[in-house]
């Protein structure tokens, strides 16, 4: 049995994250950590099918799963939403199908964009009372700012 066909086995649910990981370029454990790689599969299976998963899967995984993968067509658009599905915790819905919805707080709080851009998740940790009166140091300028490090100007 491929690897979406239904079943929920641990092998079942890496190979999702394996292929995924070669979607969103985060590593497989990385997006294990998130603790969403369940639900996310659970739900491709109900919105995409569990062929276009399976076939999806199988597409980027296997011999060869370091080097890049030419996806086309259907599989293109279901890496895509796959990937949308990483990195906002919401799945952006297709024609003739669902409308776009957020899976779940903790998949908004669990989205790898906020990981990339190096900051919480709006609304999600509160920073703590009076947080707003302590100036930023130094490295959360440039952090927020957006300079790469060891480019920072000398004050």
């Amino acid at each position: 049995m491929t690897a979406a066909h239904g079943d929920t086995s641990e092998g079942e649910v890496g190979a999702f994250v394996d292929a995924s990981a070669r979607l969103t370029g985060f590593g497989a454990e990385e997006l294990r950590a998130l603790g969403m790689a369940e639900a996310y599969r659970a739900l491709v299976l109900a919105e995409a099918g569990p062929q276009r998963c399976a076939r999806l899967v199988d597409a980027l995984s296997g011999p060869g799963s370091v080097s890049p993968v030419a996806l086309d067509g259907d599989l293109l658009e279901l890496g895509r939403d796959v990937t949308h599905l990483w990195y906002t915790g919401s799945w952006p819905g297709r024609r003739g199908g669902s409308g776009s919805f957020v899976v779940s707080s903790a998949s908004y709080a669990a989205g790898l964009v906020w990981r990339a851009v190096g900051v919480p998740a709006p609304g999600n940790q509160p920073a703590g009372y009076g947080s707003w009166a302590q100036a930023p140091t130094r490295a959360e300028e440039v952090r927020w700012a957006g300079v790469p490090p060891g480019a920072e100007e000398v004050r």
